[in-house]
């Protein structure tokens, strides 16, 4: 599967409200739009909701 990098903007803290992150990191996926549903749920799973832009680049 390839690779890609990701980087997600504005990420609203569903924990701690008014607290807003980012995140970047590296997964496999058999696409851009699945890598992007996959960082989306993980984010959202560890208590971040995604509010601004997540850019997806193949590695």
């Amino acid at each position: 599967m390839p690779k890609y990098s990701f980087t997600a903007e504005e990420l609203a803290d569903t924990l701690t409200p008014g607290e807003v992150t980012s995140a970047s990191g590296t997964l496999s996926a058999s696409s851009p739009q699945a890598a992007r549903k996959a960082v989306e749920r993980s984010l959202r799973s560890r208590g971040y909701e995604p509010t601004g832009h997540i850019t997806i680049t193949q590695k």
